[in-house]
């Protein structure tokens, strides 16, 4: 641990020596051939679902003209707000009255603070109230395949969202090419033209009952806020959403509507959408540059045959700009084509995510740090993950790097008197697409690092140039993976020092698992399945480790069949 920390030392104080004399120019930053970088714009992280879900709820329930989504996965009954966000006492006691006070300073009338106060915050409920209020409201949905396994029924959702008033279109364009694991999974809002929504985060509660999107910063291994009706205890969920103002709400406008006005023509739907106006709103006092960037697949749409793939632009660009670090949260880390089976004879290396592989090791042998927090336990393709680690691991040692690439995963730890030593550990799952550079330049959104996310599925983020915010992320993000959230961040103001402090809790909690001991923070080293079998530890090659320790959670639901409910 001592050389590795004094390596880390060292490596700070060396690239703060080369760094000073390159400064990047701003505009190379930005990804070319869709929409523009736009000015005065203000992008605000939604850190988890519960800050995500509320603030879309809030923006809901006061849109004046119209609600417009574009979603992967949709779920009528999930509920937006919970807890201590909807009730702190009994109606009429001065907690709920602070609490209303604030709802209405947020500009939610009294009827909307009646539904709330009422507890009927389920998507279903939100959305209705808006379309009675004469609100016109538009869901694209993706129109998934019958056979999927992770998906709601898309027909079901949609005749439950009709019923309220809503509009909601099911979105067949992936269906008319032959490659059949393609996903139209955008998650973006625009409510009335004036503040716009983008990020990882659907409105949905998985078909089986797990991995709800509503979760807190301290991600507990099991919640009844979180618990969903068919899971006795859905996974801990880290997301991050983005709340956007200024002139760049047009362009993720502009994204939904060419999608909608292509399928209704193409479906006899309705078409209002199509006549929205498309002016971009006034710049935000105070505001930064930012950037809607997307991949639409080729042969998919017609308004962009050959598709559009400015997000690994983006990520390219970035990475080749990097001479600090770069830090980088994603479910998952492909270099192969994914099939649908977690077998890699199934799939063949991608092109795409190659460049944006082959980005970071060139990163790294400039002598930046690349970190990246990835599931334990992702839905699918950990093998395939595990193909990603290996093949950085292998170009860093070729570039002496070795100590600069960080690989980790979050994790926690709860009491449970029927686990061996009283307690149980939990993935917890990653599902952020972020990335970070430099402290001057970040991202958020629904892109996966992997051939679907930059190439065969339809996804959007925003691209950031702003040091204020990207460092104000990194710490943000970093003080709740260390559970040091309300305290002073001077130890991770640097971007280096707080790699090591990562490190460091990563190895720590490594050895308290295996000691059945609490977690301290979240972080925890990324093992591959031949990571594993070095140490010894019981890495499974789609389960990961966590979830494979004795007593570990894979038997939670067993134990606990609706304790949680």
């Amino acid at each position: 641990m001592r050389w590795l920390a004094n390596r880390i030392q060292w490596r700070v104080k060396r690239v703060k020596q080369q760094d000073v004399s390159q400064p990047q120019p701003a505009d190379a930053w930005w990804a070319a051939g869709d929409f523009p970088a736009r000015s005065g714009c203000k992008v605000e992280p939604l850190i988890d679902g519960r800050a995500a879900l509320y603030a879309m709820c809030v923006a809901f329930l006061t849109a004046r003209e119209y609600i417009l989504l574009a979603g992967w996965d949709i779920c009528v009954d999930l509920p937006l707000v919970r807890g201590g966000d909807v009730r702190l006492g009994p109606d009429g006691s001065a907690e709920q009255e602070r609490l209303l006070s604030l709802l209405r300073e947020q500009g939610l009338s009294d009827e909307a603070l009646a539904l709330w106060s009422a507890e009927q915050l389920r998507v279903v409920d939100v959305l209705g109230f808006a379309a009675r209020r004469g609100v016109r409201v538009g869901v694209l949905l993706w129109d998934a395949y019958r056979m999927s396994h992770v998906t709601n029924d898309p027909v079901e959702q949609r005749e439950a969202l009709r019923a309220v008033g809503v509009d909601c279109v099911l979105d067949d364009s992936s269906r008319r090419i032959t490659h059949l694991t393609q996903a139209l999974h955008q998650k973006c809002a625009v409510v009335d033209g004036q503040v716009a929504f983008v990020g990882g985060i659907d409105l949905t509660v998985e078909v089986s009952g797990d991995y709800d999107r509503w979760d807190t910063h301290q991600h507990p291994c099991a919640s009844i806020e979180r618990a969903a009706t068919n899971s006795p205890s859905a996974h801990p969920w880290h997301d991050v959403h983005t709340r956007v103002t200024g002139p760049v709400v047009a362009d993720v406008l502009t994204n939904i509507v060419q999608r909608w006005a292509e399928v209704a023509q193409r479906n006899d739907e309705p078409v209002w959408p199509a006549d929205l106006a498309l002016t971009p709103p006034a710049p935000v006092a105070g505001g930064v540059r930012a950037q809607v960037v997307r991949t639409i697949p080729p042969m998919t749409y017609d308004f962009a045959p050959r598709g559009i793939a400015t997000i690994k632009d983006a990520y390219i660009r970035a990475l080749g700009m990097a001479r600090r670090y770069v830090y980088l949260e994603n479910q998952y880390l492909w270099p192969e084509v994914f099939l649908g089976l977690d077998n890699l004879r199934w799939g063949e290396r991608s092109d795409e995510s190659m460049e944006v592989l082959r980005a970071m090791a060139e990163a790294l042998a400039r002598g930046a740090h690349v970190a990246l927090a990835l599931p334990d336990h992702p839905n699918c393709g950990r093998r395939f993950t595990d193909g990603g680690i290996e093949w950085l691991r292998a170009q860093a040692a070729t570039s002496g790097a070795e100590d600069r690439l960080h690989v980790y995963t979050l994790g926690n730890a709860g009491e449970d008197e029927t686990a061996p030593g009283g307690i149980i550990y939990r993935p917890v799952y990653t599902h952020a697409k972020v990335a970070l550079v430099d402290d001057v330049w970040w991202t958020a959104g629904s892109a996966n690092l992997n051939s679907r996310g930059v190439h065969s599925d339809a996804e959007m983020n925003v691209i950031v140039y702003d040091p204020a915010s990207a460092r104000d992320l990194r710490l943000r993000l970093w003080a709740e993976h260390l559970r040091r959230e309300g305290v002073d961040h001077a130890d991770l103001a640097d971007p280096l020092a707080g790699l090591l402090l990562l490190e460091q809790s990563a190895r720590a909690n490594s050895a308290r698992v295996q000691a059945r001991q609490p977690l301290v923070g979240h972080v925890l080293p990324y093992l591959t399945e031949d990571d594993g079998k070095r140490m010894a530890l019981p890495v499974h090659e789609e389960h990961g480790w966590l979830d494979n320790i004795e007593g570990g959670a894979g038997a939670i639901a067993e134990r606990h069949a609706g304790k949680y409910l």
